[in-house]
């Protein structure tokens, strides 16, 4: 009985923002809602700060890199449950991230594929910026570059077509934070 199907996907009307560390998500989110658009804050960023470790101490770990990880994805599965997905709303980072994240560090990824049963209206992939620190990012440029590829990679695999937004480097952070969001509400975001 399709009704039984526990595999089936569930359509939501949500947009995902994501792409490489320090590619201007967060700076693009709060942007969302101060326009008034619902978001959902990166999960990675508040579970990195409630662990209490330096960058340098996660950068030199990769057992607590592993154990991050994992709690992060669990972290955005609980979240995502927890959503209507019928209400319209721009999450920063969904779980297909976290696919990246472990195949990146060699980790079983099995459970996390069958477990991507949401499927997002849209997926906003940025372009890369230059990396910038913040006392919770522990990747260099070379990992940002890594980690944005895996991720592009993750959500192809999974069947969508993420829309590219350009990085829209210019003097005016104002003006090229305008001019991305005007490609994602474009886009139908």
């Amino acid at each position: 009985m399709a009704g039984d199907d526990t595999s089936a996907p569930i359509h939501t009307a949500w947009c995902v923002i994501t792409g490489p560390p320090s590619a201007g998500k967060t700076t693009l989110i709060e942007a969302l809602a101060a326009q008034g658009h619902r978001v959902v804050p990166e999960t990675a960023r508040a579970h990195i700060a409630e662990l209490g470790h330096t960058p340098a101490e996660i950068a030199a770990d990769r057992r607590l890199q592993a154990g991050l990880q994992r709690g992060i994805a669990e972290r955005q599965h609980r979240i995502e449950q927890t959503l209507d997905t019928a209400e319209p709303l721009f999450l920063d980072r969904a779980l297909p991230d976290s696919i990246a994240y472990f195949e990146l560090l060699a980790l079983g990824t099995d459970d996390l594929i069958a477990g991507a049963r949401l499927r997002y209206r849209h997926v906003f992939y940025l372009e890369g910026l230059p990396l910038q620190t913040d006392g919770l990012r522990f990747e260099d440029d070379r990992d940002a570059h890594l980690i944005g590829d895996a991720i592009l990679s993750a959500y192809q695999r999974l069947g969508y077509a993420p829309v590219r937004v350009p990085a829209f480097t210019r003097d005016d952070l104002a003006g090229a934070v305008a001019e991305r969001l005007a490609v994602i509400l474009d886009s139908g975001g």
